[in-house]
């Protein structure tokens, strides 16, 4: 069953991020912890850890804003 990657919250105040840049491609394997894509709020930038090792399965383009608990990546083979 896939992992599945959701925004976190990042904030009290926060209550939608946009993905800024995947830093990993759709298809790539990555590693439980590595930085798979930065987020941004108003008012900062945020790294989007990897929660497992897998293969990034993204669902969401750069640059789409979104609310805070959304899935916006799966983890395949985790």
């Amino acid at each position: 069953m896939p992992t599945e990657i959701k925004i976190p919250a990042v904030g009290e105040s926060i209550t939608e991020v946009t993905i800024a840049k995947w830093l990993k491609a759709d298809g790539a394997a990555v590693k439980r912890d590595e930085v798979i894509a930065e987020l941004e709020s108003d008012n900062a930038t945020f790294e989007l850890p990897a929660e497992a090792d897998g293969t990034l399965k993204i669902r969401v383009a750069e640059g789409e804003t979104i609310g805070i608990g959304t899935v916006i990546a799966e983890l395949d083979g985790a």
